[in-house]
């Protein structure tokens, strides 16, 4: 593929009611992939092939209105609902099997590479492409290396004095989470948890806690913000990107999507299981691991075999289309 040559704009057909639900479907595990630990938004988006109808769709929402909106409708609508029913599911079981749904998402998120990996993997390996695996690699793992075991910060205790830098740091927190709905194989829970945003966020969405600190309300307002504004500027950014550098951009971002994988594990949250919890009660340990590892492999192979049917299915389609095209031409 020669990255220098633009893509073609995206085709936005009319909606139907079978499309409308099927991107209203892909829509609630977009939402679902918002609050969800290890399910990267972006890389559901490409499984449904609207990804880059996403991105068009955005970027064009006020140049092109009607159709943009249409276009987006049923996705939002999913988002919300999909965004609403795994908030609550993960804000009840989060804090007592943190490592359990580590182990779950994590799978999720291993067995669904091979869709991002076939985009790549007919291509020429370069050094610069090399690099470029490496570099998104490194760079979830940093990060969760970083904030789990470096940077001295009791977000909890932050959080209860709220100083006025925090709401600037929510909007520029709001901005990256909204970088991994646009770049597969990043997920915006992975990111919340590596910066310990996560459990704090998750505990303050209650009455009780909204009363009593009701600077929760203009926290949360700001990072939409953040996350609004960012969605929207890079998308038209990463559009451009991808447009240009299409095969490039995905070596970065499988290097991406493995890092994640492998920052999963390794985040604040998750090493104080393995600090605090973890040496202070046994069974605790043999519970986690003992439910956690097979379901991180059940997880990874459901979600393989999935990607596999999907794609031997898309691939039959095509040659029916190409089949019946030929004989169009003759």
């Amino acid at each position: 593929m020669n990255d220098n040559k633009l893509k073609e704009t995206p085709i936005i057909k009319k909606r139907t009611l079978k499309s409308f639900f099927k991107d209203g479907f892909a829509g609630i595990l977009l939402g679902l992939a918002v609050i969800l630990p290890g399910i990267s938004g972006s890389t559901i988006a490409i499984l449904f092939k609207i990804y880059d109808k996403i991105l068009y769709s955005i970027s064009n929402i006020f140049k092109k209105f009607k159709i943009c909106f249409l276009f987006l409708l049923p996705i939002v609508i999913g988002i919300i609902i999909g965004f609403c029913v795994g908030f609550f599911a993960i804000q009840s079981i989060i804090e007592d099997y943190t490592f359990i749904l580590v182990c779950v998402f994590g799978g999720m998120m291993l067995g669904a590479t091979p869709e991002i990996i076939q985009i790549i993997r007919k291509e020429k390996i370069t050094p610069l492409r090399i690099s470029l695996t490496i570099i998104g690699f490194s760079i979830p793992i940093i990060l969760s290396a970083v904030f789990a075991n470096v940077i001295e910060l009791d977000m909890s205790q932050i959080f209860d004095d709220f100083p006025w830098w925090i709401h600037l740091v929510g909007f520029l927190v709001g901005i990256l989470t909204s970088l991994t709905q646009i770049i597969p194989g990043l997920s915006a829970t992975v990111l919340l948890m590596s910066i310990g945003f996560f459990t704090p966020m998750m505990n303050a969405v209650s009455i009780s806690e909204l009363s009593s600190q009701p600077i929760w309300i203009l926290f949360f307002f700001v990072f939409v913000l953040g996350f609004i504004v960012g969605f929207f500027l890079l998308s038209k950014l990463f559009t451009l990107l991808f447009n240009k550098w299409h095969t490039n951009m995905y070596f970065l971002v499988t290097g991406l999507t493995f890092g994640s994988i492998v920052s999963i594990f390794y985040n604040k949250d998750v090493y104080d299981v393995y600090t605090n919890i973890w040496p202070n009660n046994s069974n605790k340990t043999t519970l986690d691991l003992s439910i956690g590892i097979p379901l991180f492999v059940i997880c990874t192979i459901a979600v393989f075999l999935f990607v596999y049917f999907f794609n031997k299915r898309k691939e039959k389609h095509e040659q029916i289309d190409s089949k019946k095209d030929s004989e169009n031409i003759e």
